[in-house]
């Protein structure tokens, strides 16, 4: 009970833990990288996840994977502008809808291994 309490006023140490690691590895990004990042950031969060989705805000896998593709693009010598275009806004937008895809489509492959799981045991074990 005193957990949630805590969790409720302070939010959850762990989130807070991977969001400061995450930004850490943005402030290693290169300067162009880094400022692209926190606009597009800035975006995402002004205009929210397509259908409305907060947890895609919440879980930071969308905001790790734009990371992930910044970092490795960097280390290729890419400019920032070839990898996310002249029309940032659409990249953002497509981006997380490619989060909201995954997010759903990563719901029913669980849902789809939690069924088949349960089927074989209950099976098994009768």
């Amino acid at each position: 009970m005193l957990d949630s309490i805590i969790k409720l006023i302070i939010g959850d140490m762990e989130e807070k833990r991977a969001y400061k690691q995450m930004m850490k590895r943005v402030d290693a990004l290169p300067k162009d990288y880094r400022f692209a990042f926190r606009k597009i950031q800035h975006y995402m969060f002004t205009v929210g996840p397509p259908g409305g989705d907060m947890t895609l805000f919440t879980d930071l896998t969308m905001f790790t994977d734009l990371v992930d593709l910044f970092e490795a693009s960097a280390a290729e010598g890419r400019q920032v502008l070839d990898v996310i275009g002249i029309d940032v806004g659409k990249f953002s937008d497509e981006f997380m809808r490619a989060s909201v895809i995954n997010t759903e489509n990563t719901e029913k492959l669980r849902e789809k291994l939690n069924k088949e799981i349960m089927e074989k045991f209950n099976k098994e074990g009768q």
